[in-house]
């Protein structure tokens, strides 16, 4: 007697659980859709920041161009820049690909909450703390060289308290709002995204020199990974 095996198909052996996590490949439309929704909330936040700072200019585009060759971006633009591009490309990835809406609004949250507002918080607190303690040290006031250098400290020193306070504050929004256990681990990305954050640092602890007006127009631009990563963002498998 023969037994004959029919249909054997090895694919069925590529889904067994190997302990990690897997997502399915992105579509070039989300990828798409998100980073327009990014670049169109960055835009928008451009704009309204802008019409503060440069009444005079005519049309849109003029003030936007004025406003990044001119201004040193602090903390609250920081928070509504990030906030703008998450939204966009929140939207920009939820409205082609409803089927990963719920992690995509996880991936905000932790993006939002976690990489930007509590970090740039700790920056700018920690930056205007130090600021007040050094102004009443007089000796600092004579090497003003030495007195931007610990301002720097202090906001690097704050910055790196501020992504693991926001990331563990960002996952229990997420347990709270989602009614289960969230656990999105700190990662390379993360750290890698704060080059905008560094760059504040960098103009409000330089306030007023060409140094802060050069890196703050970096600021605007790395704005666009928040969004783009809340856009693609999909429910991983394990």
């Amino acid at each position: 007697m023969t037994l004959t095996v029919n249909n054997f198909k090895p694919e069925i052996f590529t889904n067994i659980n190997t302990g990690q996590k897997r997502t399915k490949k992105v579509s070039t439309i989300t990828k798409i859709a998100s980073a327009a929704g990014s670049t169109i909330g960055i835009t928008a936040a451009l704009i309204q920041i802008s019409k503060k700072a440069d009444k005079n200019a005519a049309g849109h585009l003029r003030r936007i161009i004025n406003t990044i060759k001119k201004a040193e971006f602090n903390d609250k633009n920081v928070i509504f820049i990030s906030s703008a591009s998450t939204a966009g490309g929140f939207a920009g990835g939820a409205l082609t690909d409803k089927d990963n809406i719920k992690p995509k609004a996880k991936e905000g949250l932790v993006q939002l909450i976690g990489n930007y507002i509590i970090p740039s918080l700790f920056v700018g607190g920690g930056i205007h703390l130090n600021k007040k303690i050094l102004d009443n040290m007089t000796n600092f006031k004579k090497s003003p060289k030495i007195l931007k250098l610990l301002q720097f400290s202090a906001g690097i020193i704050s910055l790196a308290a501020g992504v693991i306070c926001g990331n563990l504050l960002s996952e229990k929004i997420n347990t709270s709002i989602f009614g289960e256990k969230s656990q999105r681990p700190l990662n390379w990305k993360d750290w890698a995204e704060q080059i905008d954050n560094l760059c504040l640092v960098t103009s409000m602890s330089t306030t007023g020199s060409n140094l802060a007006k050069t890196v703050s127009k970096a600021i605007p631009v790395a704005h666009f990974l928040p969004g783009y990563l809340t856009g693609i963002k999909q429910e991983e498998n394990s």
